[in-house]
């Protein structure tokens, strides 16, 4: 399903001009000369080459239209200037001390939720990472069809009947009922870390298995920039001999229904006819930011999943340590703004490293009122209130 960035269908980019594809004509077809008689050797070659011809023209327009569909979607989360882009309220790239990140303040001010979507074809490792991901940085994770499951038992829930016959029926469940429980679940599991003083504030959600496809995106733009920033994805990607190989593995222990060859080919397919090309769509996204900017609020990480799980989780936690840095720098950023003479353009040779996934330690090199340089060195923890600064030395 297409995506059209039109206030009567979307409502998203307000006056933003898409471009709509149309569709080539297919060639005239062949009429042959003297009646029922059977056509010469000739003209049979010229019925073949037609029929080619044909074929070739309507492939070039699926693929005109495909495009002109990715196209679409990344302007549909990027409508620049004129509504709130996929990213929600972040600003454009900062820099410190030649590092670049995001400013999340606004996030925090807004009670916004960070969002990375973990998309990839069955098998292709995205539960096992996701696990660790979240026992290392202390991220929440979220599967659409676990709410959905959830919320059609859920007591006191308004469209749990409505959730309950689709899901029974096997229909599609409206995107915003499923947004809205995707809503719900963040802001509850938001609230537990200072309900209890004991978790970790600012968490990132990681969102399983969405946006499957455009009507995804359509619904996640009309309804959740104002309280998430999608920070990226985490794309994992195989092909579907290894993923073979592993659901036969997985369906020895899993008891899984869907844990089958036949499953598991069907699924491989609607992942690369309806996901492939949302994939696209946020990689032109974070591409049009780039012109945009110079830099992207949006970072899509491709990681190779055919490895063994150390392998995959080695690129899994340097894409996490890529979005963690965002809060630390911003955090960092903030404390020194609060000096009275602080000037971030005094700043340079910036780094930063993670520490298994709740600590870090910034370094960075400044310039002092009076042209002395300082070293400095701030320790960062991630506590129930976002990250907090444990110990700073400056030489």
């Amino acid at each position: 399903m297409a995506i059209i960035a039109s206030i009567t269908t979307a409502g998203l980019a307000r006056g933003f001009n898409i471009m709509r594809h149309s569709s080539r004509p297919l060639a005239s077809p062949i009429h042959f000369r003297g009646g029922g008689s059977t056509p010469s050797k000739n003209k049979s070659f010229s019925l073949a080459s037609q029929r080619a011809s044909e074929g070739a023209t309507m492939a070039r327009t699926d693929d005109d239209e495909k495009n002109n569909e990715i196209e679409e979607g990344a302007r549909c989360c990027m409508p620049f200037h004129r509504s709130l882009a996929i990213t929600g309220s972040l600003p454009p790239p900062q820099s410190f001390g030649g590092l670049s990140y995001l400013d999340t303040t606004s996030l925090s001010e807004k009670h916004s939720h960070r969002v990375i979507f973990v998309l990839g074809g069955p098998g292709a490792g995205k539960g096992t990472q996701s696990e660790r991901i979240v026992d290392t940085y202390k991220c929440v994770h979220l599967s659409v069809g676990e709410l959905l499951r959830s919320g059609a038992e859920k007591e006191g829930y308004e469209h749990a009947d409505l959730v309950k016959e689709c899901l029974v029926k096997g229909n599609i469940v409206p995107v915003e009922v499923s947004l809205g429980l995707l809503r719900i679940a963040m802001d509850e599991k938001a609230k537990e870390a200072s309900a209890d003083g004991k978790g970790y504030g600012s968490r990132i959600f990681l969102v399983d298995g969405f946006p499957r496809n455009f009507d995804n995106v359509n619904g996640w733009m009309k309804h959740m920039p104002s309280y998430t920033a999608v920070l990226g994805a985490l794309v994992y990607n195989c092909p579907m001999e290894v993923l073979e190989k592993r659901i036969l593995s997985r369906a020895e222990t899993s008891g899984r229904s869907d844990d089958n060859l036949e499953s598991a080919r069907r699924r491989f397919n609607t992942f690369q006819r309806e996901t492939e090309p949302v994939v696209k769509a946020l990689e032109r996204a974070e591409k049009l930011q780039r012109d945009e900017f110079g830099e992207s609020q949006l970072k899509v990480v491709n990681i190779d999943g055919t490895g063994s799980v150390e392998d995959v989780w080695e690129l899994t936690e340097s894409a996490m340590d890529s979005f963690v840095r965002n809060d630390v720098l911003t955090a960092n950023v903030n404390l020194l703004q609060k000096e009275k003479d602080f000037s971030v353009s005094d700043v340079r040779n910036a780094r930063i490293d993670i520490e298994n996934g709740i600590k870090a330690v910034v370094t960075y090199e400044r310039k002092t009122g009076d042209g002395k340089i300082e070293s400095c060195r701030t320790c960062w923890q991630h506590s129930p209130t976002g990250w907090m600064s444990t110990d700073t030395d400056i030489s």
